[in-house]
């Protein structure tokens, strides 16, 4: 891994800061990106006391809640670095109730599907100039039994915290199937993952009653977050993996999707919608 560079988003907290950490150990240079400029610094500081000395490790700020945001991240990525060997989209979140973002998107919607779209658009021709290339999306075994609802993407029609988080998981994993068909000719691999339910700071930004419950379900039933990041590690690190793509995992191993992610017909049709929405942002 020595001298191949990962960007990892949600870098500041969770699976992606202890990804982070673990690919640095392995002599991987990192871009993180994460909303708060003082807990990026502070992660850095953190990461640099277990990494060698020749690791880069460099932090940007932005609110990928926001397409925004995501675009301008991107750009300054791309201004400053001619490749990228490693895209590992990870941000993430749950909201109980419904709000939309100043740009009009849902918010689970924005972060959880868009941002990732978005971010991989961008950062595309950056990874087509790495001879590794791999791009790995954090999903969820959430995504299963769920149907996606092209009528009511934005939660406009009715809105269920948990069903628009399963729905957003689901369009990962539809995203990557879909990207991975398009990409596969230019020696690109992109793979989805389901990290187990991981004691994080998932849920923590909802009311005290969904705090109180998610906080005893972590409690009793929730892997440690060095487990939880082992399977997103190894998607980005293995080399039995080179030429693996198009695949969902679960535990480091590959696992059967949700047969509603095998729609190829949705895929494309979820593909062409984001593209629609995010023109402005391209």
């Amino acid at each position: 891994m020595r001298g191949l560079t990962s960007l990892i988003t949600g870098a500041t907290d969770g699976i992606g800061k202890e990804a982070a950490i673990e690919l640095a150990k392995k002599g991987c240079n990192l871009i993180l990106i994460g909303r708060s400029k003082e807990k990026g610094d502070k992660v850095v500081e953190e990461i640099r006391k277990v990494a060698d000395s020749y690791v880069d490790i460099d932090y940007f700020t932005a609110d990928l809640m926001l397409m925004k945001e995501v675009s301008r991240v991107a750009d300054e990525v791309s201004r400053k670095y001619p490749k990228i060997d490693i895209l590992l989209n990870n941000v993430g979140a749950y909201f109980a109730f419904r709000d939309v973002t100043e740009e009009g998107f849902e918010r689970t919607f924005a972060l959880n599907h868009l941002g990732y779209f978005l971010m991989t658009k961008k950062l595309l021709p950056l990874i087509e100039k790495s001879g590794y290339a791999r791009i790995v999306n954090v999903s969820s075994s959430a995504h299963y039994g769920i149907d996606f609802e092209f009528d009511n993407i934005h939660g406009e029609k009715k809105y269920k915290g948990f069903d628009a988080y399963k729905k957003t998981k689901l369009a990962n994993v539809m995203f990557t199937y879909e990207l991975a068909k398009r990409i596969e000719s230019k020696g690109i691999t992109a793979n989805c993952l389901h990290p187990g339910f991981v004691a994080t700071k998932f849920g923590n930004n909802n009311n005290l009653l969904w705090r109180m419950f998610i906080g005893i379900a972590k409690m009793m039933m929730a892997i440690s977050v060095k487990d939880g990041a082992k399977t997103t590690v190894h998607l980005a690190c293995s080399k039995d993996l080179e030429n693996t793509t198009g695949r969902f995992f679960a535990n480091c191993e590959a696992k059967k999707g949700s047969s509603k992610a095998k729609n190829e017909k949705h895929n494309q049709k979820l593909w062409g919608i984001s593209e629609k929405m995010l023109a402005p942002f391209l």
